[in-house]
């Protein structure tokens, strides 16, 4: 009989949103930037084929990729979960595929926190693991509390049971 994976329960905190929607808005204002100010009028200038026609393509996918970036971090939100239970990290995220992991605690190398401005700015830290292997031997665990990001770090050292963190 196979045992049943538990499946993570608790939400990021809600100002990941924010924290998402600014620094997903950042990157893709300067993507956006870069393709509408000048690679298209490079393009226009030194490429006979570019037309009006492009012109309205290039513009259909600047403001598309803006939309994803105001879109995506409510999405992501929405499905994010995570836990810590029986010795392993749970996680479920992702929008058009949903990914699940649950690392055991014996597999993890070591953790840190990370808090950049935008996120010291919401309250929020990263949490994030290094795993022995090759594939995802690093993640993370965004939108977080300080406070939850710390017990977190501090349940995985413990459960290790040699005081590292």
């Amino acid at each position: 009989m196979s045992a049943v994976m538990p499946s993570p329960t608790e939400r990021l905190r809600p100002g990941v949103v924010g924290y998402w929607l600014i620094s997903d808005g950042i990157s893709a204002v300067f993507v956006t930037g870069l393709a509408w100010f000048v690679a298209r009028p490079l393009l226009a200038e030194h490429w006979d084929g570019w037309t009006p026609l492009l012109d309205h393509v290039l513009l259909g996918l600047v403001i598309g990729v803006l939309s994803l970036a105001l879109i995506t971090p409510m999405l992501s939100y929405a499905r994010w979960r995570f836990g810590y239970q029986e010795d392993l990290l749970l996680m479920r995220y992702g929008i058009l595929f949903v990914e699940e992991r649950a690392v055991p605690v014996r597999r993890m190398q070591h953790v840190d926190l990370m808090r950049g401005p935008i996120e010291r700015l919401f309250g929020l830290a990263t949490l994030v693991v290094f795993t022995a292997g090759n594939e995802g031997s690093a993640f993370r665990v965004p939108g977080l509390s300080l406070q939850r990001a710390q017990e977190l770090r501090d349940l995985i050292v413990q459960a290790r049971g040699d005081g590292r963190l």
